[in-house]
């Protein structure tokens, strides 16, 4: 691990599968199947789903709130719904959970890109998933930032470490 002017360390996971394959391939089946599994093991997991459709039409609120420069918008209904900017998928890296199932990107690397042919390897890829994420819980790397502008990626730390119930970051010279 190499330090370059050490202001603050976050511990990160980098469990992240991306499940990738063509359509009706099975991919929704093997993270369907997976979640349930990695539950069962007591691990949190979070799901991201890449789609072409508009999320955040132009003409609804939450847009207007966006493009008038809100850097998080929060749209509450029974259940709930967080809208980032985001041209990529730097939020990755944010999200707490122990594993992040991606499904699609497929023109990106994000995490082990596992590519799933027919819904008949959803258990051989779920059991390879499970085994691979009981490994990488275990293995927690020390990432160092450098010194950052960008007061989010404070804002950011503070709210994870207070969910994560870290009480003390110490920095290293």
């Amino acid at each position: 691990m190499s330090i370059h002017n050490p202001s603050i360390f976050l511990v990160n996971m980098d469990c992240i599968f991306q499940i990738v394959g063509r359509k009706d391939s099975g991919k929704t089946l093997v993270i369907e199947r997976a979640v349930s599994a990695l539950k069962r093991r007591g691990l949190t997991v979070a799901t991201v789903k890449h789609t072409h459709h508009e999320i955040n039409p132009s003409r609804k609120d939450t847009a207007r709130f966006m493009n008038a420069g809100s850097d998080v918008t929060i749209l509450h209904s029974n259940d709930c719904a967080l809208l980032w900017r985001c041209s990529t998928p730097d939020y990755l890296d944010l999200i707490p959970a122990d594993v992040v199932l991606v499904e699609g990107f497929a023109n990106r690397d994000l995490g082990k890109k596992i590519v799933v042919n027919d819904p008949s390897d959803a258990d051989r890829i779920v059991k390879e998933i499970v085994e691979e994420a009981s490994q990488c819980k275990l293995e927690a790397s020390v990432e160092v930032f450098p010194k950052q502008k960008d007061k989010m990626v404070y804002m950011t730390l503070y709210k994870l470490m207070k969910k994560w119930g870290i009480k003390e970051v110490k920095l290293l010279d």
